[in-house]
C-alpha cells in the first residue's frame, strides 16, 4: 500500500457536512475554524478566498480549494462589506443551503462544497505532512475528474439510501487523494510534507520503503541505499522537502499507527511488534517520548491526550528502535 493511501485511510474523514450557497450583489461569509478540512467548488461566477495574515485568492468557476485545519476563514464579492457568520444551525440532514448578497439581485455565484473532521489521533501528523491550502484551477490536468466525483458527492448528500455514510466516507477519501495529487502549494509557497516528498524520486524511494515495511530497524544509510542516493543527501533532502528527518518521520509514523491501534483495543505487545519495536518496553518508552504519557493511559482515555513531548529524533544512522 503507497504512503498516500495509508495516510488517508488513517486520518479517516467523517462527520461530513455539505454546503451549497448561491449569492448576488455584495456579500461575505466567514467559516469558523475547523480542526479537520473544508472544500468548496466554485460551481458559477467568483469570488475571493479569505485567509487570515494573506492576500485575498481570487476562485473563479470551476476553481477547487481545500483547506486542511484552516482558521477562520472568508469567501466573498470582494467588495467591502460586513460578513456574516456561518450558522451550523441551518444544518438539516448534513446539507445547507443558504442566499447570499442583496435581495433581489440575479443570482452570480453559486458555491458547493463542506467539511468534516478527522481522527483526532492523526491531527497532529497531519498538521506536519499535508497541505495547508490547495487550490486547483479548472483549467488544470485532473480538475474534470475533481468535478465528478464533486457531483457523485452532490447526488449522495441529496438522496436518503442505504449505506449513504459509507459512500459518502468513500466519496471523500477519493477527493482527498485527488486534491492532495495536485498539490504541495499552499497560499502561493511551497510547504514541506508527504506529498511534496512522494513527487521527488529520492525521497519518494525512501518514503515508499519505509511505509512498506513498517517493522524493519530502519537506519539512515538502508533507507539512502533504498533511495539510490548517499546518506547525507538523502538526510538533508528528505528534511527540507518533508520537513522532518527520515528517522524522526519514521517515529512519528509508527505512533501514529500505534494511536490507531490502540484506540481499536490492540494489545501492547501486538503494537509493538506491527510498528517495529524489538520489545513493548522499547515502544513505551518511545510512545511516552511522544505522546507524553504511556500506551496504556493514551488507550485508557480512548486517545484524548494531547502531545505533550517533542520527539528526540536519533542521530544519523541510528535505528529508532535503540
Amino acid at each position: 500500500m503507497d504512503p498516500l493511501t495509508q495516510m488517508i485511510e488513517l486520518l479517516a474523514p467523517h462527520g461530513f457536512t455539505w454546503k451549497d450557497a448561491s449569492a448576488a450583489g455584495n456579500w461575505a461569509i466567514r467559516f469558523p475554524a475547523h480542526a479537520g478540512a473544508a472544500f468548496c467548488l466554485i460551481a458559477a461566477g467568483s469570488c475571493r478566498l479569505g485567509l487570515p495574515g494573506q492576500a485575498p485568492q481570487r476562485l473563479d468557476e470551476g476553481d477547487f480549494v481545500l483547506l486542511v485545519a484552516p482558521p477562520r476563514w472568508t469567501l466573498s464579492s470582494g467588495a467591502r462589506t460586513v460578513a456574516i457568520e456561518f450558522d451550523r444551525a441551518a444544518v438539516k440532514h448534513g446539507r445547507i443551503r443558504s442566499r447570499l448578497g442583496s435581495r433581489g439581485a440575479p443570482e452570480v455565484t453559486r458555491l458547493i462544497g463542506g467539511s468534516f473532521r478527522f481522527e483526532d489521533a492523526s491531527a497532529e501528523l497531519l498538521a506536519s505532512l499535508l497541505p495547508r491550502v490547495v487550490t486547483i484551477r479548472s483549467s488544470e490536468p485532473g480538475a474534470g475528474r475533481l468535478r465528478g466525483v464533486l457531483g457523485l458527492v452532490d447526488d449522495e448528500a441529496m438522496a436518503d439510501r442505504p449505506g449513504r455514510t459509507l459512500v459518502l466516507a468513500r466519496l471523500l477519501e477519493i477527493m482527498l487523494v485527488e486534491a492532495m495529487r495536485h498539490g504541495s502549494r499552499g497560499a502561493g509557497e511551497v510547504r514541506p510534507g508527504l506529498v511534496r516528498g512522494l513527487a521527488d524520486p529520492p525521497v519518494g524511494r525512501a518514503l515508499r520503503a519505509l511505509h512498506g515495511d513498517l517493522r524493519r530497524g530502519w537506519t539512515v544509510a538502508q533507507l539512502a541505499a533504498a533511495a539510490g542516493t548517499s546518506r547525507s543527501a538523502l538526510a538533508e533532502r528528505f528534511h527540507r522537502i518533508v520537513g522532518l528527518s527520515p528517522i524522526d518521520y519514521l517515529l512519528r509514523w509508527r505512533i501514529a499507527r500505534a494511536k490507531d491501534a490502540l484506540r481499536t483495543g490492540a494489545g501492547l505487545a501486538e503494537v509493538a511488534a506491527a510498528c517495529g519495536y524489538g520489545s513493548a518496553s522499547a515502544f513505551s518508552t518511545a510512545f511516552r517520548r511522544v505522546v507524553g504519557c504511556a500506551p496504556g493511559a493514551y488507550a485508557v482515555r480512548g486517545g484524548d491526550v494531547s502531545l505533550e513531548a517533542k520527539p528526540a529524533a536519533p542521530g544519523p544512522g541510528r535505528s529508532v528502535t535503540r
